[in-house]
């Protein structure tokens, strides 16, 4: 409570709030300047930051599990197997939906009464 009533005091005030923005929106901004804009990725890239991907999937599976999951002991053919189901993700209309349905239901556990509509 002590460090929270010096905080809202001391650091909360009308007085340190503009100061704090603008040291925030410097160490955000640095130059008062957006980043460069991102290069889209080769079509290279983009397998190999598919492959990667895949790899750290299947290896964050315990043993067990990915041995009965995937129905084999080949490290390879269940990486190639994640790719694949990977490539779902490549379609807009399914990304579009996937991110329909997610804010659905945070909004709907956030606001149960909404959920009757």
């Amino acid at each position: 409570r002590l460090l929270s009533m010096q905080f809202h005091e001391r650091v909360l005030t009308s007085r340190w709030i503009p100061t704090l923005f603008e040291a925030a929106r410097r160490a955000i901004f640095p130059n008062n300047i957006l980043a460069p804009a991102r290069t889209t990725p080769t079509e290279d890239e983009i397998a190999q930051i598919k492959h990667e991907c895949a790899a750290a999937l299947v290896d964050s599976i315990p043993d067990v599990v990915r041995t009965t999951f995937f129905a084999t002991r080949d490290m390879d053919q269940m990486r190639a197997d994640v790719e694949s189901d990977l490539d779902l993700f490549g379609l807009a209309y399914l990304n579009k939906h996937l991110v329909v349905r997610v804010v659905e239901l945070l909004v709907v556990r956030l606001f149960p009464e909404l959920g009757s509509l």
